[in-house]
């Protein structure tokens, strides 16, 4: 039976989404309250997690041992890397890394990856390119790489994660997400809008956009849940 675990690191970019839910029942664990209902027929549960890399992290451990969910969505904004992104394009990730831990110690040490890049679930990166070619486009959309650290980035930091990794967008969550649905073999996806452009302006133009792009990625995230009907 399938059974989704939806994350949003705030609750501007969660909040819309589980306010729809129906048959709600809200229970808390490690300060976090799981909102648990139905979105189209699907069971869901659904949290913001606060913001950083651990808060998420023990969100999304929660949701696989405490709730049983068998499929992890990750939602929110974040920070254009890419100069020809705008404010609410929408990144669906099809690879995933830290940008502030050094590649050994995932490849060298637990969990001993074949190299430092989470990899979305193929199925779930199939059923959003099935979306994006199909839908009317209120949005642009774009596939690939996000990175993941704790910082906003200033222009100088820009240019030196363009030159090592190639980015489309940064943010401060999907690589936890990623790691902790690595090891405990869960499908995940991660769909972002961006909300400013990963520089000095990025904080004050975080706050004035997140709310806009959270909306337009949790749009794409209800209809990749309906997808789920015919599975």
């Amino acid at each position: 039976m399938i059974k989704l675990g939806i994350v949003g690191p705030s609750e501007s970019e969660i909040m819309p989404f589980i306010r729809k839910l129906s048959s709600v029942s809200v229970t808390e664990y490690a300060m976090l309250k799981f909102h648990s209902g139905i979105y189209e027929g699907i069971s869901v549960v659904s949290l913001y997690s606060g913001v950083c890399k651990v808060n998420v992290a023990i969100a999304t451990q929660l949701l696989i041992t405490r709730y049983n969910v068998t499929h992890v969505i990750l939602t929110g904004v974040a920070g254009a890397i890419k100069c020809n992104l705008n404010i609410g394009d929408i990144i669906i990730a099809s690879e995933i890394a830290y940008h502030d831990v050094e590649p050994e110690i995932l490849t060298d040490y637990h969990p001993w990856m074949k190299s430092n890049y989470f990899l979305t679930d193929s199925e779930l990166l199939k059923m959003c390119e099935t979306i994006a070619n199909s839908s009317i486009k209120s949005s642009n959309y774009y596939f690939g790489r996000i990175i993941t650290g704790e910082s906003f980035i200033t222009e100088h930091e820009r240019d030196a994660l363009i030159r090592k990794f190639d980015p489309l967008c940064v943010d401060m969550e999907s690589a936890s997400v990623a790691h902790t649905c690595f090891v405990n073999s869960i499908p995940f996806i991660v769909i972002r809008s961006i909300s400013d452009h990963a520089d000095e302006n990025g904080s004050s133009l975080f706050e004035d956009n997140v709310e806009h792009s959270s909306l337009n990625a949790l749009n794409f995230v209800e209809e990749l849940i309906s997808r789920f009907k015919n599975l």
